[in-house]
């Protein structure tokens, strides 16, 4: 009981300013915008050499590894968000041979940090909870080389309760299974989700999409529950 007294305020603390979700900021148009929608989205592979790449116990030819895996994970979850909620999409394998038309979605990898999954289980409420941060560049194939949109996500999750917290047994295995489940992936989920939702609100805003269609992306500072587990 007293170690529970002490750790509570702070856990407290933690729930409030951890982060359940990703976000969106940093929204640019450039003054030359598309003519109409795209028939088809191309995606290719973020970058991972500009950002920075925390995983614990990895190096070389393992960190190497992880890195591609999110690559492959962030790409993968993307093309299926965008085919969903936009237009057309398919993975780009070689830029340099596209069409010129459709639209380009790539990017970079600033900040992957896939946290602690024993923090998780055991603790929640924020304590070894993920981070992502990615910048976004969306390419009009057909009017040139500077993107027409620009924007950042950040986010993470882990803001559920672990088990020294948790009420009943049932709620313990739950946790167990939520939180050492959350990371790198979830991420990836959410971020492809945020990318899809702004290019949705474009298309929509632009009626190259019924309104009945819109799928919004969430911006940084807007309120959100945080009991997300049940997201895909």
């Amino acid at each position: 009981m007293d170690f529970l007294r002490l750790v509570l305020p702070g856990l407290s603390l933690c729930l409030l300013a951890s982060c359940a979700s990703v976000s969106v900021k940093d929204e640019r148009l450039a003054t030359k915008q598309p003519a109409q929608k795209p028939a088809q989205i191309y995606v290719a592979d973020f970058r991972t050499d500009k950002g920075s790449f925390k995983a614990d116990g990895k190096d070389g030819k393992d960190l190497e590894a992880f890195q591609q895996r999110t690559v492959t994970i962030l790409s993968t979850r993307l093309v299926k968000e965008l085919e969903a909620h936009v237009a057309p999409a398919r993975r780009a394998t070689d830029v340099g041979k596209l069409p010129r038309k459709g639209w380009l979605v790539t990017g970079t990898f600033e900040r992957v940090n896939p946290g602690s999954r024993w923090l998780r289980v055991g603790i929640g409420l924020g304590a070894g909870g993920t981070k992502m941060e990615t910048r976004v560049a969306v390419y009009d194939l057909a009017s040139g080389r500077k993107p027409f949109l620009t924007f950042a996500t950040t986010g993470g999750s882990n803001a559920m309760p672990g088990m020294i917290i948790s009420s009943s047994p049932l709620s313990v295995a739950l946790n167990i299974i939520r939180q050492a489940n959350r990371g790198v992936p979830d991420d990836c989920a959410r971020t492809s989700r945020m990318v899809a939702g702004v290019l949705n609100e474009y298309l929509v805003d632009r009626q190259w999409l019924p309104d009945s269609r819109r799928f919004s992306a969430k911006r940084l500072g807007q309120y959100q529950l945080l009991h997300e587990h049940f997201m895909p």
